[in-house]
């Protein structure tokens, strides 16, 4: 866990190092009381004034005081360090997932990612709070009043030190049940919660085939897990306290049965006073442990939260930006030479090759698996091939920065992805300054300006995930994000699908017309999609079937013949 401490920042440390003064100030004002306490019961015995008394209670009350201020202080110091860090931890994971590519984010579950950026977080920063005060000041405590001890009394401190190793054995048999089932804990919480979105997410599916018990059950049998762990690492821990009150009870009265026997021992009766000193001291030293037992129950949570969170943020991308930038304006072009790529060591595609010029349109089809998709994270670099080159603009992608090459790219994905805010947040996506007239020009093309305008306008509310608008409609808002801020190239993942044939066509018209010095990219599974496009690549299986323009590949490619004969007449076929 210590290992997040690299990610505090400056000002966080300044604050710490005064966490450290105002500790030893407290622990110092704390371990001193006993002894005054000791030196008010000599000055009873002895028949001392009250005025005496009352100025040695005095000095006690002072020291009081102290430690009360910097208790305050140091609480001041370690909420701000923790809750400091707990919101850089979640903006540099959140930021290190952006970065990663799509094969090093999918070792991450969704839910996974969700729990380590909330639930990991918080558990650590609320272990943090009281490391940082606790963690500390109870050890220099807990020393300070040792040494204390052993400058009056060798047999005090036998005492006290056999009862701390006796405390330490208990917790370290404790800590080996427990440490297993808080890492388990965690792995079922990430269950829970993927259980939980899958069915959220999914929710009318479960209700359209009555699958209501099945998910219940698959629910409870996680949850039913997690508690079973909960309770298991909950009252291993719970011995803790019992095994700290029979030491802390023990320590007490061995205190006073040894006070006692040195006392007749040697005669000396000045002992006396110290025997209350010691017994506050022991006290300290129980308490510091004690609280040191309520931090070990906190740390194996927060160690594995810790671990965790270091293993996204270590997980390295093999997407690297090229070391010497270079000065990039894309030509508009388009080429793969013997592209092949794959997931998991599993080839999706394999020797791709093509090319398109500047205001072209390209077109990729196959059917289901086929790599349509891979190509286009190809394009947009969210992936890098094993072989071949990608070239766009005129550049291998590896030798342009992945931020300058996505600026020259508007992307629409096969599922459209509006964001929770307003239409005209999600259509300014990639310029924010860009004006009503540019969205709305944007919606016009992408024939989303009527239904924008019946929905409020652009300052109408989108739900998470575009739920308050139709299929057709989120693709239409996807679509004309993706053309708004008019990039050099446009991809198109299957992004026509959920239109009817007369708006798709009239979509293509209108983005042939209007942006005719934009390269277009479009991966479609309707041959009325793409029979218009300068060049249609067919995948089939990951491998090239064919290349070239509708009339060409009916005659020259199988695979193409046979899609195109799938949802064609022959009447259409012949025109």
């Amino acid at each position: 866990m210590f290992r997040l401490i690299r990610y505090l920042t400056k000002k966080q440390v300044f604050f710490f190092l005064l966490l450290l003064a105002f500790l030893v100030v407290q622990v110092f004002a704390d371990v001193t009381l006993p002894t005054y306490t000791a030196r008010i019961v000599e000055q009873m015995q002895a028949g001392a004034e009250a005025l005496s008394i009352l100025r040695t209670g005095g000095i006690m009350l002072a020291f009081a005081a102290v430690s009360v201020l910097a208790t305050i202080a140091e609480t001041f110091l370690s909420a701000s360090i923790s809750t400091g860090l707990g919101r850089r931890l979640r903006g540099e994971v959140f930021s290190h997932v952006l970065s990663l590519s799509d094969r090093t984010a999918g070792a991450f579950t969704a839910g996974s990612l969700l729990t380590r950026t909330t639930n990991d977080v918080q558990q650590v920063v609320s272990s943090m709070v009281l490391i940082l005060r606790l963690g500390v000041g109870a050890p220099l405590m807990a020393g300070m009043a040792i040494v204390r001890i052993a400058q009056s009394s060798g047999e005090l401190t036998f005492v006290t030190a056999g009862a701390v190793v006796i405390l330490l054995c208990g917790i370290a048999a404790i800590l080996a049940v427990t440490l297993p089932r808080f890492k388990l804990v965690q792995k079922l919480t990430d269950r829970l919660n993927g259980t939980l979105r899958d069915t959220l997410t999914g929710i009318r599916v479960v209700r359209a085939y009555n699958a209501e018990e099945y998910e219940r059950a698959r629910f409870e049998e996680v949850s039913a897990a997690l508690q079973k762990n909960n309770t298991f690492a909950g009252r291993a821990m719970a011995l803790m306290n019992p095994l700290m009150m029979l030491i802390f009870n023990g320590l007490t009265l061995a205190i006073y049965w040894l006070g006692c026997f040195i006392i007749v021992r040697d005669n000396n009766a000045a002992f006396f006073p110290e025997m209350f000193s010691f017994t506050q001291l022991a006290s300290q030293v129980v308490t510091a442990f004690m609280v040191l037992v309520m931090l070990f129950n906190m740390i194996p949570r927060a160690q594995v939260s810790a671990k965790r969170i270091l293993e996204v943020l270590q997980k390295q991308s093999e997407l690297k930006d090229p070391a010497t930038p270079v000065s990039y304006t894309p030509d508009g072009s388009i080429e793969m030479k013997g592209v092949s790529a794959s997931y998991g060591g599993a080839p999706v595609i394999s020797r791709v090759s093509f090319r398109v010029e500047r205001g072209q349109t390209l077109a990729v089809v196959g059917g289901t698996g086929a790599g349509k998709t891979t190509l286009l994270k190809l394009l947009l670099r969210f992936l890098d091939a094993d072989a071949g080159e990608v070239f766009v603009g005129g550049m291998n992608v590896k030798d342009v920065p992945q931020k300058e090459l996505r600026s020259h790219l508007g992307y629409a994905p096969q599922k459209s992805a509006l964001l929770s805010g307003t239409i005209r947040e999600n259509l300014a996506f990639a310029d924010p300054s860009l004006s009503d007239e540019a969205l709305m020009a944007a919606a016009d093309a992408a024939c989303a300006a009527e239904f924008i305008t019946e929905k409020g306008g652009l300052q109408a509310e989108v739900a998470q995930g575009g739920r308050n608008f139709s299929g057709g409609q989120r693709q239409r808002l996807s679509i004309a994000r993706a053309v708004a801020a008019r990039p050099s190239y446009v991809l198109f993942d299957d992004s026509f699908s959920a239109l009817d044939f007369a708006t798709d066509a009239k979509v293509r018209k209108n983005l042939k017309e209007r942006f005719a010095g934009t390269t277009k990219v479009i991966v479609a599974q309707r041959i009325s999609t793409v029979r218009d496009a300068d060049v249609i690549v067919v995948l089939d299986h990951g491998k090239m079937a064919g290349a070239g323009t509708h009339e060409e590949l009916l005659k020259t490619c199988p695979a193409y013949l046979e899609i195109a004969q799938s949802q064609m007449t022959q009447e259409e076929l012949a025109r």
